[in-house]
């Protein structure tokens, strides 16, 4: 999706000088909240912004993520937006929330409470205005471990790049995509589903029930995918898994986001309130007989039948 532009009137603009994201501890500026914006280009690079102020260790020309101040009562979604608007033209319409950070998780952070958001709208670098601080470039997960930057700046700039949310976001954007889904049922027979977040891309059902899983990484094994991605959303390492079945884009499942999807499943019993939602809005566990009242994605809702009229499931229940 093509981030929009949003350039000064006239053929001229003052820059001005970055207000202070720049994640580093100043005692007259302890207090404030913020936002900051990752965005990820087709290329998996992310964008970051060049300062133009002085705040040590590292100082003027350092490397820092979009964003700056909350202001009165908007929310942090609010602050986001309309900070990347400002600083750079392009406004956003596929933000999602990646974490809140602290000074207890990153010590030295500025700010008393700072939110982030990232995104994969489609802005090239020439749609990119800089009204603030020295330049915005896109770098390569490579690229920036060499560039200038504040301590906490690049703790979380790592943490990102590190975070499923990150490497989630990037799979998707390749031209052949494989992803597992895992079917986890306790021991009345119901079905374990995750509620998806309410921000997601309109295209990847948001708020809407579906099956635990994710993208397979470059050079995993579909199983190995398969234990990671379910611990990953609910802090749990199963022991075992077995194949269900491998779907493919097409005739199979139509409104697919991926070409191959490998659905495995367990009976591993997990206690629901023992569930750490680490992805997602929430994990609850519905019988059989109330899928149908769910809003699903067609894809999950299809699986999902099959395996219920499955001798894999009726084997256990029945």
């Amino acid at each position: 999706m093509q981030g929009s532009r949003h350039p000064r009137a006239g053929a001229s603009r003052v820059r001005r000088p970055a207000a202070t994201v720049d994640l580093v501890q100043d005692p007259q500026e302890s207090q404030w909240e913020g936002a900051a914006v990752f965005l990820i280009d087709p290329r998996g690079r992310i964008l970051l912004q060049q300062r133009d102020d002085h705040s040590p260790p590292e100082g003027y020309g350092r490397w820092a993520i979009p964003g700056g101040h909350r202001e009165g009562d908007e929310s942090p979604r609010e602050t986001a937006l309309r900070e990347f608007e400002e600083e750079t033209g392009a406004r956003l319409g596929r933000l999602r929330s990646w974490r809140h950070a602290s000074r207890a998780g990153f010590p030295g952070l500025v700010v008393e409470g700072l939110h982030i958001f990232f995104a994969d709208d489609d802005v090239p670098r020439e749609g990119l205005l800089v009204n603030e601080g020295l330049d915005f470039q896109y770098w390569t997960p490579e690229e920036v471990a060499g560039l200038r930057m504040n301590p906490p700046t690049r703790a979380l700039v790592e943490a990102f790049l590190a975070s499923d949310s990150y490497r989630g976001t990037v799979a998707l954007m390749a031209p052949f995509k494989s992803g597992v889904g895992v079917i986890e049922i306790d021991r009345w027979g119901r079905l374990l589903l995750q509620l998806r977040d309410a921000d997601l891309p309109p295209e990847r059902y948001p708020g809407m029930w579906s099956i635990p899983g994710g993208i397979i990484e470059p050079g995993e094994a579909p199983d190995a995918a398969a234990f990671r991605e379910f611990e990953e959303e609910t802090g749990h390492l199963l022991e075992s898994l077995r194949l269900y079945r491998v779907y493919r884009r097409g005739p199979e499942i139509p409104a697919s986001l991926i070409d191959v999807y490998h659905v495995y499943y367990v009976d591993a019993d997990i206690d629901e309130t023992h569930i750490q939602v680490s992805e997602g809005q929430a994990f609850r566990y519905f019988r059989p007989d109330e899928l149908h009242a769910l809003a699903m994605p067609e894809v999950a809702r299809r699986v999902l039948g099959d395996f219920m009229e499955s001798p894999a499931y009726r084997a256990m229940f029945h």
